[in-house]
C-alpha cells in the first residue's frame, strides 16, 4: 500500500512540475514585437504600426509637438503639443495594426504600445521638418536659423519626466507581477 501511495504521490509532483514549466515558458513567448512601414517620414505622410504576439485590447500612444486626436488613426493638425492614444483589438494572430500620420512639426515620435497583458513595446519615428531640403534655386537649404522660438517650456519638460516616471512604474509592477505569478 506504501508503495502505491508513494507512485501516486511521485506521479502528481511530475505533473505539477512538467504543466508549471510549460506555463513558466508560455508566458515569455508574449513579447510584443513592433514594427513601422516607414521609420522616416514627410509631413502627412501616413505609415502603419503593427504590433505582433499582443493579446486583447491594444493601446498605442504617441506625443509630441503637433500631435493631436487623429494622429493614430488618419490626420495631423498643426504645431501644438498634445498626446493621441488609439485602441485596437488582437486579431485571431496576435496582431494589431494603427496608422501614424505625421505632424507638420518636424522631430522625433516614439510610439508606445501596451497590450492587455500589460507586455510593452515602442517604435521610434522620424519626421522631417516642413520646407527642409535644399531650395530650388540652387541654396545651400531651405531652413531660416533658429530665432528662440523653439524653446520648451518648463511645464512640457514636467511633464514628460512625470511620463517616464509612470512608464518606469508600470513597467516594474508588470515584471513583479510576472515574477511573482511564476513563483507560484
Amino acid at each position: 500500500m506504501l508503495k502505491k501511495t508513494l507512485s501516486a504521490a511521485g506521479i502528481a509532483g511530475l505533473l505539477v512540475l512538467g504543466a508549471a514549466s510549460a506555463a513558466q515558458a508560455d508566458d515569455y513567448a508574449t513579447d510584443v514585437e513592433t514594427v513601422a512601414g516607414d521609420v522616416t517620414l514627410t509631413p502627412g505622410q501616413a505609415t502603419v504600426i503593427t504590433a505582433q504576439n499582443v493579446d486583447g485590447t491594444v493601446t498605442f500612444a504617441t506625443s509630441g509637438a503637433g500631435v493631436s486626436e487623429n494622429t493614430l488613426t488618419s490626420i495631423a493638425f498643426a504645431a501644438a503639443v498634445g498626446s493621441d492614444t488609439a485602441v485596437k483589438q488582437a486579431d485571431e494572430n496576435r496582431t494589431a495594426q494603427a496608422t501614424f500620420t505625421a505632424p507638420t512639426a518636424g522631430g522625433t515620435y516614439t510610439i508606445n504600445i501596451t497590450d492587455g497583458d500589460g507586455d510593452t513595446d515602442s517604435v521610434t519615428l522620424t519626421v522631417a521638418a516642413a520646407g527642409s531640403g535644399t531650395g530650388g534655386t540652387g541654396g545651400t537649404g531651405g531652413t531660416l536659423p533658429a530665432t528662440g522660438s523653439d524653446a520648451v517650456p518648463a511645464a512640457a519638460i514636467w511633464l514628460g519626466a512625470g511620463a517616464v516616471g509612470l512608464g518606469g512604474i508600470a513597467v516594474t509592477a508588470a515584471v513583479a507581477r510576472r515574477r511573482a505569478a511564476a513563483n507560484r
